[in-house]
């Protein structure tokens, strides 16, 4: 079983005013460098504590402002956190339900292959020249064919 991953909202230096502007999100800093260098100091403490259950998301104005008033939710650090929750667990949802996909089609194409199989190609065994009289007949006969056939060709 695989450990939750905890979502982390990153926002762009262009989104960062427009994000910051929402009702609720007066408790971001002032400017996207201010959050950039907190996000970049709290990122070198994960590493240093070898703490790789993150996942960076990124918060794009119009779809969170849509997702806030959908859910009648303002821009609060809990509800920015929410919203890069959900579409991390959403994002992996999708991804394991495609792997599910293709591995049933890996399988269906196995057992495909398995009931389908083409027929092995049919090996015709010759019998050898019968031998003793019979075999001296047929000799004969072939012998006195190819001379006729001889003969009328090359007249």
């Amino acid at each position: 079983m695989t450990s939750k991953v905890r979502a982390i909202p990153v926002y762009t230096a262009k989104d960062y005013p427009r994000i910051r502007q929402l009702a609720g999100a007066d408790d971001m800093p002032a400017t996207w460098e201010e959050w950039h260098t907190g996000f970049e100091a709290s990122k070198a403490e994960r590493l240093h504590r070898r703490d790789f259950t993150h996942a960076k998301v990124l918060v794009r104005p119009g779809k969170f402002k849509a997702w806030l008033d959908e859910n009648s939710f303002s821009a609060t650090e809990h509800t920015r956190q929410l919203y890069a929750q959900e579409r991390l667990d959403s994002k992996r949802a999708r991804e394991e339900g495609r792997r599910e996909l293709e591995q049933m089609l890996i399988v269906s194409q196995r057992q495909l292959l398995s009931y389908y199989r083409p027929p092995s190609p049919r090996v015709v065994h010759h019998e050898p020249f019968p031998k003793g009289p019979i075999g001296l007949i047929y000799a004969a006969i072939g012998g006195l064919s190819l001379a006729w056939l001889a003969h009328r060709w090359l007249g």
